[in-house]
Formats: C-alpha cells, structure tokens, sequence
C-alpha cells in the first residue's frame, strides 16, 4: 500500500481519453494516481503539433456518465453539436449516390434514454478531462515512453514496475494499461492468454470467439474547417439541415462525416476488408498523411464527399489490430487494461470512446467501496474480479454489435450489399411511425445506448459483496467466481 492512510497507488500508463478518465475517478474514489505519457505536454498543446484531425463521438451510455464530470454541460455547450440521428447513402458507379436508410432520433426516444447523442473534438474532451485531473491532485508525468510493463508472481510478488525508455522506473499496486491500440501494457495478458491456451489442450476453436476471423481494422480521419464548407454553395447545404452523422456506403469501405463543434467538419474512412499493403499505422502526434492516399480509396463515392476530403490539410491513418482478449486483468492482480488495449471496438465506430469511459467508471465506481484493512490486497482482488466480470459481458457485446456494424457497412458489390440495402430502404418509411416501431426497427442500436455503468456496479455490488459470496470471488490470492 502506498501510505500510512492504506489507499492503493495506481500507475496509469497513457495521459488519452481512456488514461485521464482512469485518473479523475480512480482519484476521486480516494485512491492515488501517477499517470505516464509519452509525448510532451506542448505536444499536446500547441498548434501545428497536436492533432487536430480527431473526433468523439458520445452516445447516450457515455452521456449520462459525462454528467458526472464538473463543467461537462457547459462545454458541451460550447464545443459540442448534437446528432439528429443517421443517413445511409449507397454510392454508385455513375459518381452518385441514393439514400437507402435513415435511423431519427426522434425526441420521443431521446427521452426515454435521458440523454442524447453528441459530436465533439477530440482536443476539447481531453483538455477537459487533464484539467480535471490536475486540479484533483493526479501526478502527470510527461515524456515517459514506457518500454516494459514488470510483474512478479507469488509468493514473491513484488510491486509491478513500469519501465520507460530511458531506464527509468515507477512502481504501483496496480498498473492500469490505457496505452490505447499498441499497448505495452496489453503484453502482460497476452502472454498468460498464451500460457493458459498451451496447458489447456480442450480448447477448440469453437469456443474462440467470432472476433479471432477478423485480425485488423483500418482505418482514415480527416478534419476540415467549417469556414470552407460555408464558402462552398454545394458543401454549405451540408450545415443548413440538421446535424445526422452522414453515413457513404462504397465497395468494400465506408465513410462517415458530420459536424464536431462549432468549427470542424469531421470525416472518418474504415474498411470493412483486411489490410492493403500501403496501408500505415500512424502515431496519434504526427504530422499526417496526405489526402490523396484517401482520395484514392474513394473514387467511387459521391462527388461532394471526395471534395471534403481534398479540402482537408492532412489524414491520419490507424491500423487496429484484433486481439481478442479473453481477460482484461492479469493473473495476480497486478496489471490491468482499458480502452483501445483492451478491446477491439473500432475507432471510427460509435461506442470507441465510449467503451472506454465505461471502463474507466466501472473501475472508479468499484474501487470507491475499497475497504483499507489487513485483508487489503484481498479486497483488491474482489474489485477486480467484479471489475472482470462486469466488463467482460458488456465489452463482448459491444465489440459484437461494432463488428457487425463494420462489416455491414463494408460489403463489396453484390446480391448481399443488395440485401442489405433493401433492408436499409424499409426505414425510409417510418415518418410518423410509433415508438414502439421505432424501437423495434432500432432495437439492437437503442438496447447499446440505454446501458447504465452505474447500475450494472451497483446490481453486482448487492449481489456478490454479500457475507458468502464474496468469499468465493478469492482462492489463494486468485480471482475465481463460482455460482451460488
């Protein structure tokens, strides 16, 4: 433990979305917090260094979480445009392309979730979240790459060290991985998924989920000033109707475009379709690639959607690769993963971000119940455990309907894509339906949106935190949960 008041040191490696928002709820929960970034912080601050290409998208599951911060619906206000829901257009061969689907969210819905769909860039959110966790007393420490992620194993189980590229070292209690789609973090747990696999013979190829099929996502994002739009006769009919997230269908890709802000108008690539061998992961600081390695993607896409991309400065490129984590917290409790190190929700998708404060609230809202005493490590053992349990099921469902999306949006021409479309084409007529229509129709969509973080502690908390239970969830110093 790391002082005389018996709280748990957290050594948190990445200062992104999933890292900072570790930080504010892990030390608002009482607990103390290092984090470890790479870059420098006038990297991430100033002009012509930071990227200026990114773009959140919060969904009502995040929303509701985002409440909680202080300052959140003021700079929501501010920076952030609301979504009125999706357009689905199919590019054709002739350069243009029809509408076949619309998804409203109609207020009636909104309502009932009581919260609504947001856009906002990248740079604000995270601003946000790093003054927020500067004024609550998190340790930043910048220009600290990190190299190696140390654990040791009972019943010499020494504190977990981080290593940084230059020798240097910070121990915790708990490391938490929020080192995003590369993580050094995640090695950890690869290597016992490894172990695991090797002793147990019995596992079949059956039992591995959907997600070892696909082994790459990829990825493109670009920004343009709204300022061009608005000087554009053909593009300003862009800003004038209401703010849907435009969704282009083409072969084999999909483009998705809206407005983040008063300022920016944000355009996303993704592949429905492995790797192409020019395809390049780029770091999240660098200077970018230029618009034609998009441009030449899309030739078969409509004719304003290839003009926003050549109004654009730069594209950064992503490449994610699929790990299909079966754990997100290491053997003996020492190392754990959030965000993009943990699972394979694609970037360019709705719930990335998403996914990502909902780890970071689950394990701030459980660790809140951290009871110091001689059985402490114990009780950290049982958050964690709980923390798998909760995150396991909701993360699977989530990287499930993501992955499916994905490849919906990403068919290659043919009788399936026409399948699709066909489907797509029967929301086009739901002008006045019912909620219960609309809710039916969107039900796999809207059941994402309507899951509470909050509730899903809260229920595990009164089920498994009772005399009996809780003892089953420790064996030996290693999670185990057993029924009932």
């Amino acid at each position: 433990m790391s002082d005389s008041n018996n709280v748990l040191k957290f050594v948190i490696t990445g200062a992104g979305i999933a890292g900072l928002t570790c930080a504010y709820f892990v030390k608002r929960a009482g607990h103390d917090v290092v984090v470890l970034e790479k870059s420098s912080r006038r990297e991430q601050l100033e002009p012509g260094l930071q990227n200026e290409d990114g773009g959140m998208r919060i969904p009502p599951n995040m929303m509701r979480l985002l409440q909680e911060l202080p300052g959140m619906e003021e700079m929501l206000n501010a920076k952030a445009t609301k979504c009125a829901g999706i357009l689905f257009h199919q590019c054709k061969a002739d350069g243009s392309a029809e509408l076949v689907g619309q998804m409203d969210f109609s207020q009636e819905i909104m309502d009932d979730l009581g919260c609504d769909f947001y856009f906002i860039p990248h740079k604000h959110l995270h601003e946000h979240l790093y003054t927020l966790c500067v004024n609550c007393g998190v340790e930043i420490r910048h220009e600290f790459e990190v190299v190696e992620v140390q654990t040791s194993r009972p019943p010499h189980a020494d504190s977990p060290k981080v290593f940084s590229k230059s020798g240097q070292y910070v121990t915790g209690d708990i490391v938490i991985g929020a080192d995003g789609k590369n993580s050094v973090a995640r090695r950890v747990l690869l290597a016992e998924q490894d172990e695991a696999e090797e002793a147990d013979s019995t596992t079949t190829g059956s039992e591995k989920s959907a997600l070892s099929t696909i082994k790459a996502i990829v990825g493109a994002t670009l920004s343009i000033p709204v300022s061009l739009l608005e000087s554009d006769p053909e593009l300003e009919a862009l800003l004038r109707v209401e703010n849907h997230w435009m969704v282009y269908m083409g072969d084999g890709t999909s483009v998705a475009m809206a407005r983040y802000g008063p300022d920016i108008y944000l355009l996303d690539l993704t592949y429905g379709q492995p790797p192409l061998l020019d395809n390049e992961d780029e770091e999240w600081l660098s200077g970018g690639t230029p618009v034609q390695s998009v441009l030449e993607k899309v030739q078969e896409y409509d004719a304003r959607v290839k003009k926003l991309i050549s109004l654009a400065k730069t594209s950064h490129w992503n490449i994610q690769t699929v790990y299909d984590l079966q754990r997100y917290v290491s053997k003996f409790n020492q190392v754990m993963v959030v965000g993009d190190a943990a699972h394979s929700i694609y970037i360019n998708g709705t719930h990335n971000t998403a996914a990502a404060f909902e780890d970071a609230f689950t394990l701030g809202r459980l660790f809140s119940r951290f009871s110091s005493s001689r059985q402490s490590q114990s009780n950290a053992s049982f958050l964690l455990s709980s923390y798998q349990q909760i995150q396991q099921k909701r993360t699977r469902a989530m990287e499930t309907s993501e992955m499916n999306t994905m490849l919906l949006l990403g068919i290659p021409p043919g009788s399936e894509r026409e399948g699709r479309n066909n489907g797509f084409r029967l929301t086009l007529h739901l002008q006045g339906a019912d909620d219960a229509t609309l809710e039916r129709v969107w039900a796999g969509y809207v059941a994402q949106f309507n899951y509470d973080a909050r509730d899903a502690v809260d229920e595990w908390w009164m089920t498994w935190a009772r005399p009996g239970n809780r003892e089953s969830l420790i064996i030996d110093g290693v999670s185990v949960i057993s029924a009932h």
